[in-house]
């Protein structure tokens, strides 16, 4: 059964709190966050503690959602907490930034936290994250693909988050508040395979237990745990190099010696270049897997002047024997290469961009109908995986209609498309071969025929700003 004593634990041994803390709570409503909040007020004097409660309602459930806020609301009189409530449209700002639900929900609940903990001067948010929680995420992010890092899932503390129940089990934090006559919210899509998440945690967690491993939650968690060690160990490995062979001028631009980057381990430049991310935008975790390849690619090939454009503005540049990582130039012809998934989008930045590709039947060629951002193609044709790109020396493409090729170059001059322009506009390919001169014109081998049997729709449009 869960004790105090036991979370005490876990907050000395991964040092979560300390005397005089101010500490913003995530409560939901819900068993986990219900759980946390009662524990933090019964650990109060204990660590000269002051608590704040922030509900965020996402407007998912309509009066449910409601309910659910004033269930915290009145909680938090109870137990003497101030509580902050606000209500977003999450819907609609994930409609408007093109992302799931699930993501923009966690962005604008994080983004209430910290807005309270500024408000009240606090230096700590606390979320309700559990056992199960952390074996979910492993799975979750092993079946998408993920590096030691992401591997490592959910962490007892990341700079001022902590998760003191993280080595707690669900059915704990329940029988917690049943023998504490703590009756919280239960969210009925939590009970539905609506989410991802909640898929892996409704349907794939309880197979896998049945058939394969009956302790499949702790082993997956001890699993997390060991890689965080792993990571932990390299994490200070690369901290070492990055400090040993960096130069960071006013925050805005980092430079590294490729000569030093020559003699470092695969898997040590990449943390590397991810710290300099971290330098540069506050987020470790910016860059793609495909980012990053590029990224090895442009080092390996050092050649002075290449550059690439990656996330959240960044560009990567080599000039002289030095690889130089800044935010300070968003040039429209520096190099760039996002991966497209079928069912996914990717945000090309420097376009101010986001692409979709989705498998659709048919009927939606009459439905949707195709125009400048809207293109059909057959999905068979493709072979070697989508991306989006700008132009390359030597390209060659088969305008739609045009039984040759012809120089892409020669394309554009024949579409009197200006030459500052033609860097601007992005390319769909499969592999290196082009099936969409984005704006312009596909091409002809991708095309939808009377032989086609899977249809596929790629979708462009401006971000939102």
């Amino acid at each position: 059964m869960l004790s105090i004593e036991k979370v005490t634990d876990a907050i000395e041994e991964h040092n979560l709190l300390n005397k005089g803390d101010k500490v913003v709570v995530a409560v939901s409503g819900g068993p986990d966050s219900v759980c946390l909040l009662h524990l933090l007020c019964a650990l109060k004097d204990r660590y000269e503690m002051k608590l704040y409660v922030a509900h965020l309602n996402h407007n998912f459930r309509g009066i449910e959602a409601q309910k659910d806020a004033q269930y915290v609301a009145n909680l938090c009189e109870e137990l003497n907490v101030i509580c902050f409530v606000k209500s977003v449209n999450v819907t609609s700002y994930a409609k408007q930034n093109h992302m799931s639900d699930e993501e923009a929900g966690r962005i604008k609940r994080y983004e209430f936290f910290n807005e309270v903990k500024e408000k009240v001067g606090a230096n700590k948010i606390a979320v309700g994250h559990n056992l199960n929680d952390q074996a979910e995420t492993l799975l979750m992010r092993l079946l998408r693909g993920a590096g030691l890092q992401g591997l490592s899932s959910i962490w007892h503390k990341r700079g001022d988050v902590i998760r003191p129940l993280l080595d707690v089990e669900r059915e704990d934090i329940e029988e917690y508040c049943s023998v504490n006559n703590l009756t919280p919210r239960i969210d009925a899509t939590n009970l539905k395979p609506v989410y991802h998440r909640n898929k892996i945690r409704l349907e794939l967690m309880p197979y896998l237990k049945e058939n394969y491993n009956p302790n499949l939650t702790e082993s997956l968690a001890r699993t997390a745990k060991i890689f965080k060690e792993d990571s932990d160990y390299l994490d200070l490995q690369a901290n070492e190099n990055f400090e040993l062979i960096s130069t960071i001028d006013n925050d805005d631009k980092v430079t590294i010696p490729i000569a030093f980057l020559d003699t470092l381990h695969g898997a040590m430049k990449t943390r590397v270049f991810r710290l300099a991310a971290e330098r540069l935008v506050g987020r470790r975790e910016v860059f793609t897997y495909m980012q990053i390849q590029n990224i090895l690619a442009l080092v390996d090939n050092n050649s002075t002047g290449k550059k690439l454009q990656l996330s959240m503005a960044i560009t990567a540049t080599i000039s002289y024997d030095k690889l130089i990582f800044t935010t300070t130039t968003n040039d429209a012809d520096a190099e760039y290469l996002y991966r497209l998934e079928i069912g996914g989008f990717v945000k090309v930045d420097v376009l101010n961009t986001t692409f979709k590709a989705k498998l659709v039947n048919e009927n939606a060629i009459k439905d949707v109908g195709a125009s400048k951002s809207k293109k059909f193609f057959d999905f068979d044709r493709i072979i070697n995986g989508l991306c989006i790109r700008n132009r390359k020396q030597g390209d060659i493409f088969k305008p739609l209609g045009m039984k040759g090729t012809k120089k892409l170059k020669n394309f554009f001059i024949d579409k009197k498309i200006d030459r500052e322009e033609r860097d601007k506009i992005a390319l769909v390919c499969d592999g290196e071969r082009i099936m969409w001169v984005v704006g312009h014109r596909i091409s002809d081998y991708y095309k939808i025929t009377k032989n086609t049997t899977r249809f596929l729709l790629i979708e462009c449009y401006e971000n939102e700003l």
